[in-house]
């Protein structure tokens, strides 16, 4: 359903819309996560073997290209932060749980919040705010990401990779 509707807005010229948007970052951020993910594992796995020329393993070095490439998944992660603390701000928490956010969206936007709020309020400007409260806007994106993979895959509910 949504690479139909990727092709239709494509065709037609116009920008997908935000929910289709945002899976397609989703998607870029987990498939290259989990990949780099696994080859690391992977190595950990077949030791030295992976230091041998002719083996593969000198082309995994390609999906760090790909983390920082067309989009890097860090700033993309900030992105979708971002947009999911601006909808935070205009509702409610009841409105947010019946729209699927879970208390680890909910508790992360509250503490960016505050963290921006006390920072403000000492005088830093609200990106150097934001940038301090790095470590919850990340666990705020994870949050995003993982309901937008269960949203979007509700049938396989472990979508974790595993060795």
């Amino acid at each position: 359903a949504r690479e139909a509707s990727l092709c239709l807005s494509l065709t037609r010229g116009e920008l997908p819309e935000y929910n289709l948007t945002r899976a397609i970052a989703v998607a870029k951020i987990k498939s290259v996560e989990t990949c780099v993910e696994l080859c690391h594992r992977l190595k950990q796995e077949v030791g030295s073997y992976a230091l041998m020329a002719n083996t593969g393993f000198e082309h995994t070095d390609f999906l760090l290209c790909c983390k920082f490439a067309e989009g890097d998944s860090r700033i993309l992660g900030q992105k979708i932060a971002r947009d999911a603390f601006a909808e935070f701000g205009k509702k409610g928490r009841n409105d947010l749980k019946s729209l699927g956010w879970s208390s680890l969206e909910t508790e992360a936007c509250t503490r960016v919040a505050a963290s921006v709020a006390q920072a403000v309020a000492n005088g830093a400007s609200k990106m150097r705010a934001w940038d301090g409260a790095w470590r919850d806007v990340y666990l705020l994106a994870d949050g995003v990401c993982d309901r937008v993979m269960s949203e979007t895959f509700s049938e396989n509910k472990n979508l974790s990779a595993k060795l």
